[in-house]
């Protein structure tokens, strides 16, 4: 498999749809886990990061496969967008490493992981 196949609009769009559904679980986990209630601030931001994330990979998918919304297509803001993901999802990774190694009980703690994990392979 070469270097070009990543390139590949297909490849691309699959890596996306996969991303989207990981990062929607972040989303759907984070709210959960401050409805369980006391919330800390890592919790809140899963939120705020995985919007951001979705606004963003929805800005490449569009641009990438529809006529409509061609014309805002940019491979440097694509860039710029890709190495921006990167630090705010280790932020995040660390800001709930730390709150789960500092409080963590119950059922709510499980939940805190999972979204730990999922941020670190969405890293």
């Amino acid at each position: 498999m070469g270097l070009s196949a990543f390139f590949d609009s297909r490849f691309k769009f699959r890596v996306h749809i996969v991303q989207l559904s990981l990062i929607t679980l972040v989303v759907i986990l984070s709210i959960a886990r401050i409805a369980m209630g006391s919330p800390q601030r890592a919790h809140t931001m899963g939120i705020a990061i995985g919007l951001k994330s979705i606004a963003f990979i929805l800005y490449q998918v569009l641009t990438e496969h529809t006529e409509k919304f061609q014309k805002w297509a940019s491979k440097k803001t694509n860039l710029i967008l890709n190495c921006v993901e990167i630090p705010f999802w280790g932020v995040l990774m660390v800001m709930l490493l730390s709150v789960n190694v500092q409080v963590c009980v119950g059922g709510s703690c499980a939940v805190s992981w999972i979204i730990a994990l999922l941020s670190i392979v969405l890293l």
